[in-house]
């Protein structure tokens, strides 16, 4: 029986978190995930501003890519800060990846200079416009991994 259970086990992720580690990871996850919205979503105006006007119409998706991927980095932040533990290259990443894909998902085209300088507002809105939910799908995948591959260290 205990061979069995072994066997079961082997590829699952086995971590021990203290509670105090935990409490501590969730509220500094809360914290630092909402100034993560704030920031950006100042930056991007999907929070209104008399400072930062959008030039594209906003719709549900960017609102929820912003707000799954304040959540994440919030957590992998958290993690990395409660539990000082380094993670393969790998991992660091997709963090980053997914940080920036989220980014260009939520984020107005026309309003991101790179992207104007690289490809010109009518090169940006017909190569990546289309493609923003799945930048944006893609971005929340890859930091859903950095944080599962950092929760599991």
């Amino acid at each position: 029986m205990i061979k069995a259970e072994k066997e079961l086990n082997k590829g699952a992720v086995q971590v021990k978190v203290h509670r105090k580690d935990l409490i501590r990871i969730v509220i500094l996850a809360l914290v630092i995930g909402a100034i993560f919205f704030s920031v950006f979503g100042i930056i991007t105006a999907l929070i209104p501003t008399e400072w930062y006007g959008r030039m594209a119409p906003a719709n549900a998706l960017d609102y929820a890519f912003l707000i799954i991927t304040s959540a994440l980095i919030g957590a992998y932040i958290s993690i990395s800060i409660v539990r000082k533990t380094r993670v393969a290259a790998s991992c660091t990443a997709s963090a980053y990846g997914g940080g920036a894909g989220g980014f260009l998902g939520f984020g107005c085209t026309l309003c991101n200079k790179l992207l104007l300088l690289l490809l010109g507002a009518a090169g940006a809105m017909a190569y990546i416009e289309p493609y923003r939910p799945f930048i944006g799908s893609a971005g929340v995948a890859m930091m859903g991994y950095a944080v599962y591959k950092k929760a599991g260290s």
